[in-house]
């Protein structure tokens, strides 16, 4: 009986543990991981490039999201099908499309490689199905949602070969591609390999 007091207590002592070393972790969301409510992603949320278990989707830095007692954490954006604000009339489609292309504009990408923007319809952005899950950047592992700017195979980007994406989305703080080849910011003599097989590229 005294073993099993013990054990149970060591239980209890390896949880509130557990739980105070996540909320000291990230003190912006303490009360929300706590007792559950609205929290915002940052760097050190646990939940950070964990899927939502209702879009499936990937949680990025800033995204919303509503934490539920148990601690479950879901997505709290009209911008995503999860969203408990299905209400809300985004609208202004012409606006954000004006929007969108001024920033291509302004922020050109190096050596004029075509940048492609997932609107709907896009096989990148096909949700996941069958037991697959969604498609994601060969670079940072997030999923890749409405509105990302992504280039198309980035090892021959004028000629695909593949359909795999990387990001280059200044607006979404996700400059993958330049990531993956430090060379486009004229830091030559990096070796480069494809994000996918590994293979050395430009020999």
């Amino acid at each position: 009986m005294q073993e099993n007091s013990k054990s149970d207590l060591k239980s209890d002592l390896k949880t509130l543990f557990e739980q105070g070393l996540t909320v000291a972790t990230d003190p912006i969301n303490n009360t929300a991981i706590q007792t559950g409510g609205k929290a915002i992603t940052t760097l050190t949320s646990y939940w950070l490039h964990q899927r939502c278990p209702v879009c499936s989707h990937t949680f990025r830095l800033g995204d919303e999201v509503e934490i539920a007692e148990d601690g479950i954490v879901r997505h709290d954006s009209v911008l995503l099908p999860c969203s408990q604000n299905r209400g809300e009339n985004l609208g202004h489609f012409e606006e954000a499309s004006a929007f969108f292309m001024g920033l291509d504009a302004a922020c050109p990408p190096p050596g004029n490689i075509p940048i492609v923007r997932l609107d709907v319809g896009h096989h990148l952005l096909n949700p996941p199905l069958a037991g697959f899950k969604r498609h994601t950047c060969a670079v940072c592992s997030h999923t890749f949602r409405q509105n990302d700017r992504v280039v198309i195979c980035p090892c021959s980007p004028h000629q695909p070969l593949c359909k795999i994406a990387v990001h280059r989305d200044l607006m979404h703080g996700l400059n993958c591609l330049e990531a993956w080849n430090p060379g486009l910011n004229g830091r030559l003599n990096q070796p480069i390999y494809c994000p996918v097989t590994s293979r050395k590229l430009y020999e």
